[in-house]
């Protein structure tokens, strides 16, 4: 036991000044020999149950996560009191008292109304120090004086380890009172450690705790591999812009802005470890993911805009251009047209006027026809009378008479049968003339357009002859008045 009894500095500042010394006074020591955990008492502190061990409130130290653990505090209704509390002799000790003493100087404009105690509480939430504390139940041992029988949750209970008497009135009359139980070691504040809530609340805290870590590591690895992995996308894309028109565009600035920051926060939460990873820092997280996704969406969608619109300017400029094209070849198309007849326009004149002729001849012959019939009807009713009028002669007229006319009927047939027959001897040697003819004229009309065109080439050939002499003559002028001029001289 270390009893601090002289004041060396102002206030309450001795108690961190004493605590650092006794730390830095063990950390001279080799491993083995030194101490491995200091509690700190007010000296307004009772212990009144002796069968609870200091030991008991330690975290696991076998165990990887809580072996980190390297302070115990309990809060009040103020927020951190330290008038109780257990520190591991470490480095992290040393560091963190030497931060509470030169608080005060360090931040003059920081409230501190508690003194040391109030700088203790800031330090603790400082990323170097705050995943190495754990709060724990105040009763645990740093309960308040209670004279009801069911008391409140931070008040003391018979078997907890001792009572605390921070800012009571008539401090020294409560002292004395609680001196005396603890003096008597009554069974009803004396328990057995095995008979308390100790044994269970200590499980359940620890237990607690280490998930309570392990989901907070374990969810900053999961976002930052994710914020890794997208900023690595966001990089890729800012580079494929990073010399176009586009960087003077707000989203591109806002996507900037947002990977240059997810840069620095992960710079400033990493470089203390996994450990000094916070709450706050899994939100921030949270934070700069969304920002960082919400700007690279909105520049990569002005982007694919951008394109479309390029896309579609281009498009209608082709097609104006393929409008152009063919407007103007249509115009080159009606001015050649103006200019000649094509010989395809009267090649079908020819066959449209040959076309005609052939509709009249056969109308013509159909006309021959319908009336060859009709006076083959008429004889047939010419004979139907006479056979009439015969009915009253005798039977042997009337067979002469049938067979005659029979006989006349198939000599009309015969005949009838023969002219038909020559009918499409006729029809066929004027469809072989018609054939011939229209090849005839066909041959006429290409002949015809042949010597069009050697007549315009003649007439072309005369024309440039022409054009020869004429230079030739003036030629020979200029050579006769070139020679005058020279006799003259």
């Amino acid at each position: 036991m270390f009893i601090q009894r002289v004041d060396v500095l102002d206030g309450y500042w001795t108690k961190p000044a004493f605590l650092h010394y006794m730390i830095l006074r063990e950390l001279r020591k080799p491993e083995s020999e030194r101490l491995q955990w200091l509690f700190w008492f007010d000296a307004d502190t009772v212990v009144v149950n002796y069968n609870i061990a200091m030991e008991d409130f330690l975290p696991p130290d076998q165990d990887e996560v809580l072996g980190k653990i390297n302070i115990l505090v309990a809060d009040d209704w103020n927020g951190l009191n330290n008038g109780v509390f257990g520190i591991r002799v470490s480095r992290y000790a040393a560091e963190l008292f030497a931060g509470i003493l030169a608080f005060r100087d360090f931040e003059p404009d920081t409230p501190l109304p508690f003194q040391d105690q109030s700088a203790m509480e800031y330090m603790l939430k400082r990323r170097k120090f705050i995943n190495h504390v754990a709060k724990v139940p105040q009763r645990w041992f740093n309960a308040y004086e209670s004279e009801e029988e069911n008391p409140p949750q931070d008040r003391i209970h018979p078997g907890d380890f001792l009572v605390h008497f921070a800012g009571v009135g008539e401090r020294e009359k409560h002292l004395m009172k609680w001196s005396e139980r603890s003096d008597q070691m009554s069974p009803k504040w004396n328990v057995p450690l095995i008979e308390t809530d100790y044994p269970q609340e200590l499980e359940r805290y620890w237990n607690r705790t280490k998930a309570l870590h392990v989901a907070r590591v374990t969810q900053w690895n999961n976002g930052k591999t994710h914020l890794e992995a997208f900023m690595k996308k966001v990089n890729e894309t800012v580079y494929e812009y990073i010399n176009t028109p586009e960087v003077s565009t707000e989203p591109f600035q806002a996507v900037t802005r947002s990977y240059v920051y997810a840069e620095q926060f992960l710079f400033n939460t990493t470089r203390w470890g996994e450990e000094a990873i916070t709450k706050e820092d899994l939100h921030e997280l949270s934070k700069v993911v969304l920002d960082l996704q919400d700007t690279s969406s909105k520049f990569t969608e002005g982007i694919a805009k951008t394109k479309e619109a390029k896309l579609a300017k281009e498009k209608e400029k082709e097609a104006a251009k393929k409008d152009k094209e063919e407007a103007a070849k249509k115009e080159e198309e009606a001015a050649a047209d103006k200019k000649q007849p094509s010989v395809s326009t009267a090649k079908e004149t020819a066959t449209t006027a040959k076309t005609d002729g052939a509709k009249e001849e056969v109308e013509r012959e159909a006309d021959d026809v319908d009336t060859q019939k009709s006076q083959e009807a008429s004889s047939e009713h010419a004979s139907k009378t006479e056979d009439e009028d015969s009915k009253n002669e005798t039977t042997e007229e009337m067979d002469e008479a049938e067979d005659k006319d029979q006989h006349q009927k198939t000599e009309q047939e015969r005949a009838q049968s023969e002219k038909e027959n020559e009918k499409e001897e006729v029809e066929t040697a004027e469809e072989v003339e018609k054939q011939k003819q229209q090849q005839q004229e066909q041959e006429e009309l290409e002949e015809l357009t042949k010597q069009k065109a050697d007549e315009a080439q003649k007439l072309a050939e005369e024309e440039q002859d022409k054009a020869k002499t004429a230079s030739t003559d003036e030629d020979d002028e200029s050579s006769k008045v070139a020679a005058a001029a020279a006799v003259d001289t």
